[in-house]
C-alpha cells in the first residue's frame, strides 16, 4: 500500500479554502479505510505563516472548537499573512475521546518527528513535520489537561539562551495574555510537536486552556482570545474585541525537565491536600493514596518533591501508577 497522504487542498493558495489531507490505513478501522485531517487555509498579503493546531490529544476539545470558529469567522481580506488551521491533527484519538490513538496506541505528542513508513500516528506526524512546519514561521499548538488534569490556563514555550529570541518569545506570551506562562527546558531530541518546532527555529506558543472539566465559556475564551491576541501581536489581524475580563498580569514561571511532576507510584484513590495556585514547600504533605483493592489499609501520605506554585492537579480521584498528581512550577528568575 502507498503510504503517502492525499492532499486535497492547496496549502500555498490565496483566499480561504477548506479541504482535507487523507491518510490510507493498512487495515480498516471501525469500517474506515482512511483517516482525514480537516484543513483550512486563509491567506492574504505578506505577513507571517502561522500554523494553528488542535486535537493533538483526543480528550482536549477547546482547540478544535475554537479553530473551527476562527475558520468560519475570519475574512481573508482582514488577514495579513497565511493561516494554516488544523483543528484536529489526531482524528482517531478525537473520535475515540482518548489521549492516545485507538489504532496504534501511540501518544501523538511523543513520536516526533514521526516516520513516513510507520504507524498511522507516526505518518501523520511525519507529514506535519515535513510539509507543514517548513512552510510555517509560527506554531500555536493548543492543548488542555484533558480528562486527567485540571490546569491553570497558561501559555508555554521552550527555553533558549539567545537573548533576542527570548525577548521575542516573551513579547508573544505577554500578548497571549494567559494568567500563567510556563517555560520548559527539556533534553535534546524533543519528541513533542512544540519541541520539534522550537528546534527548527519557529516561534512556538503552546497553550493549556484548562482541563479536567467539560468545555466551558471560560476555557473557550482563554483559547480564543489567546490566539486572537497573538495574531494581532504578529500584525496578522486587527486587535480582537474586548474580552470582557481584566487583562491578566502574566506570571512567568519555569518547569525544568520532569522533576516537578509529582507522579503516583501506585494504583489507588488519591486524596489531594492542595489546589491550583497554592504555594507549596518541598517535603510538605501533598495528599494521600488508599489502595483501591485494600480499603481497610491505612492511607499513605505523599509529599511534594519540590517547592513552588501548583499549576496542575489530577482531575480524577482514581489514579494509576505513573499518573500525574501535581505540576509544580517555580517563578522565572530575572
Amino acid at each position: 500500500m502507498g503510504y503517502e497522504p492525499r492532499v486535497e487542498i492547496d496549502l500555498a493558495g490565496a483566499g480561504k479554502q477548506v479541504g482535507r489531507v487523507v491518510f490510507p490505513l493498512d487495515e480498516p478501522f471501525q469500517g474506515r479505510s482512511e483517516i482525514a485531517l480537516p484543513v483550512c487555509v486563509i491567506a492574504n498579503g505578506k505577513g507571517p505563516a502561522v500554523s494553528l493546531w488542535g486535537g493533538n490529544h483526543g480528550d482536549e476539545y477547546e482547540g478544535p472548537t475554537v479553530m473551527g470558529q476562527l475558520a468560519r469567522e475570519l475574512d481573508p481580506a482582514a488577514v495579513e499573512g497565511r493561516l494554516l488551521i488544523l483543528p484536529a491533527i489526531n482524528p482517531p484519538a478525537l473520535q475515540n475521546r482518548s489521549r492516545t490513538s485507538p489504532i496504534d496506541g501511540k501518544n501523538m505528542n511523543r513520536v516526533w518527528p514521526g516516520d513516513r513508513q510507520g504507524t498511522i500516528t507516526e505518518r501523520i506526524v511525519a507529514w506535519l513535520a515535513d510539509s507543514v512546519l517548513p512552510a510555517s514561521d509560527v506554531l500555536m499548538d493548543c492543548h488542555t489537561g484533558g480528562d486527567a488534569l485540571e490546569l491553570i490556563p497558561m501559555s508555554m514555550s521552550h527555553h533558549t539562551d539567545d537573548a533576542a529570541e527570548r525577548a521575542r518569545i516573551t513579547a508573544a506570551h505577554l500578548s497571549f495574555n494567559a494568567p500563567l506562562c510556563v517555560e520548559l527546558r527539556l533534553g535534546a531530541n524533543r519528541a513533542t510537536a512544540a519541541g520539534c518546532a522550537h528546534e527548527r527555529g519557529l516561534l512556538v506558543i503552546g497553550s493549556e486552556s484548562g482541563g479536567g472539566h467539560p468545555v466551558s465559556p471560560a476555557s473557550l475564551a482563554n483559547c480564543y482570545f489567546g490566539i486572537r491576541n497573538t495574531l494581532a501581536h504578529l500584525e496578522m489581524l486587527p486587535a480582537p474585541p474586548a474580552p470582557g475580563r481584566p487583562r491578566h498580569a502574566t506570571r512567568f514561571t519555569r518547569k525544568w525537565g520532569h522533576q516537578a511532576e509529582m507522579l503516583s507510584d501506585s494504583d489507588g484513590i488519591f486524596i489531594p491536600f492542595r489546589g491550583l495556585w497554592d504555594e507549596v514547600e518541598e517535603g510538605e504533605p501533598a495528599g494521600q493514596i488508599i489502595p483501591r483493592d485494600q480499603p481497610f489499609e491505612a492511607p499513605r501520605t505523599l509529599h511534594f518533591p519540590a517547592s513552588g506554585l501548583i499549576a496542575g492537579r489530577a482531575a480524577r480521584s482514581g489514579v494509576a501508577a505513573g499518573d500525574v498528581l501535581y505540576w509544580v512550577v517555580r517563578d522565572a528568575e530575572g
